[in-house]
């Protein structure tokens, strides 16, 4: 690798430089933060780093560069914490938070220079990147076995941007600098990909798919080693129609790639209906199956709570039950740590570690997702928006799904009221007793308004 020709000749004079950087460790084999030791990247440090090889896939799963499985256990939010040039102090401050969960990778958030930002957007997910800024945090986290995750941070603010032809020459770029370097685990090539950030060449999911496959190949051309991370579910899955989304994947698939996920359940009115163990089954349900399915590593790449970061509250309990699932599934996870700045300490979810199910060996035990789901009585269905196992949303006119008989819903009707309020019609448990349709309606005169139907497995017949 092009690092190995910067030790001779400077072997002797980086050593003292070396020998002052290197963390101090106690008794239990954890480093500690080395007192006035500033975390500097060196030529000699980055040619002994760079001789193991970065992290690959083989099947569903993760290695190291010494052929052992690894789950990516992490967090992420913009990769200087909105710190400006007071970035190593903020890094500083948050080291202990990243040691106190025992975190091995961190999702660093970043924009290119060039990114379509918005500026009636407001603060953006992420910092600029600005790669002596970079190159510093990512020696940092070497130093302490933390291992980087570069996050294209969109969210709605980079209107344009995927598929085009300057987000490619922005990552090659970027992929040629860090050819090799094993301080990073993998490329995260574009967050959430919604419409509004598509290229005018890209029209639909397909097209989609065709974009990732594309500037994966670009990559590739100049760092054929790292993994790279493609956003799936909603953006890019054809819903949880499996064998849908693998018919159309197939063609475009790539080898040493790693789907990822996100979810959020703020006011989710699906705690109506599931307790909080329960919806953390129903949120990895989809990626334990589509990795089988596509025998492709799923990561859950964004997910947590919103206020208040107690126990006090569903979202919050969820947040730690699903951290037990993915680590009895081996998947990775990231919590997501939002606009964390400078002055905002990564304390949300400490009260969560040590993980009371940890996965050591990283053994996956046996899945068992609550019951029902509607995973084999969907018979029919157009245009729905949410279609998942166990909840189908219909939101425009003339939105339906037909049902097989022997299974017992709750279809909850509702009005989009003037102010914009929901204002639920009705809520009613059905008895499927023969083959039924479930049609939304809108836009008439006795439906006239914006409204939407929610439909949820509940029983079966007989049974409830």
């Amino acid at each position: 690798m092009h690092y190995y020709r910067k030790i001779v000749g400077v072997l002797a004079s980086f050593l003292v430089i070396v020998l002052a950087t290197i963390p101090v460790f106690n008794d239990s084999g954890g480093p500690l933060m080395p007192r006035n030791a500033s975390i500097r990247g060196t030529g000699l440090v980055e040619a002994v780093t760079h001789k193991e090889m970065v992290q690959y896939v083989s099947g569903d799963r993760i290695f190291d560069g010494n052929g052992s499985e690894v789950i990516w256990r992490g967090a992420g939010g913009s990769y200087i914490f909105h710190a400006g040039d007071r970035y190593q102090e903020a890094w500083q401050l948050h080291l202990p938070e990243i040691q106190a969960m025992d975190l091995n990778t961190i999702r660093l958030a970043f924009a290119f220079s060039d990114s379509g930002i918005n500026p009636e957007y407001g603060t953006p997910s992420a910092d600029i990147l600005d790669y002596e800024k970079l190159n510093w945090v990512l020696g940092f986290l070497d130093h302490y076995g933390v291992k980087a995750i570069l996050d294209c941070c969109n969210w709605k603010d980079m209107a344009g941007d995927f598929g085009s032809q300057k987000l490619i020459d922005d990552w090659v770029a970027l992929a040629r600098r860090y050819r090799g370097d094993n301080r990073i685990a993998a490329y995260e090539l574009f967050n959430e990909p919604e419409p509004d950030t598509w290229d005018a060449s890209v029209t639909s999911r397909t097209d989609v798919i065709k974009a990732y496959a594309n500037l994966t190949d670009m990559v590739r051309a100049v760092d054929p080693e790292h993994i790279v991370i493609w956003q799936s579910f909603g953006y890019l899955a054809y819903t949880w129609d499996i064998d849908k989304f693998a018919e159309v994947l197939q063609p475009y698939l790539k080898p040493n790639i790693v789907f990822t996920f996100h979810r959020w359940l703020h006011k989710e009115w699906s705690f109506d209906v599931w307790n909080p163990e329960q919806m953390s089954y129903i949120s990895v349900e989809y990626l334990v199956r589509v990795r089988e399915k596509l025998n492709v590593p799923f990561w859950l790449g964004e997910f947590g709570s919103y206020s208040p970061f107690n126990f006090s509250n569903t979202e919050y309990q969820w947040t730690e039950q699903t951290l037990w699932r993915c680590e009895e599934q081996v998947l990775g996870w990231n919590l997501w740590m939002g606009r964390t700045d400078i002055s905002k300490p990564w304390n949300y979810y400490l009260s969560f570690f040590p993980l009371k199910v940890f996965n050591h060996n990283l053994v996956r035990q046996p899945w068992n997702p609550p019951d029902p789901s509607f995973v084999g009585y969907v018979v029919d269905w157009k245009g729905v928006d949410r279609f998942e196992p166990y909840r189908v949303e219909l939101w425009h006119n003339g939105d339906y799904v037909t049902l097989k008989h022997g299974i017992v819903v709750r279809v909850i009707v509702n009005h989009r009221l003037p102010d914009g309020t929901l204002e639920v019609v009705s809520d009613q448990e059905l008895a499927l007793t023969e083959e039924t349709t479930i049609k939304n309606i809108e836009g008439t005169v006795e439906y006239s308004g914006d409204w939407n139907t929610k439909i949820y497995p509940v029983g079966y017949v007989g049974s409830v």
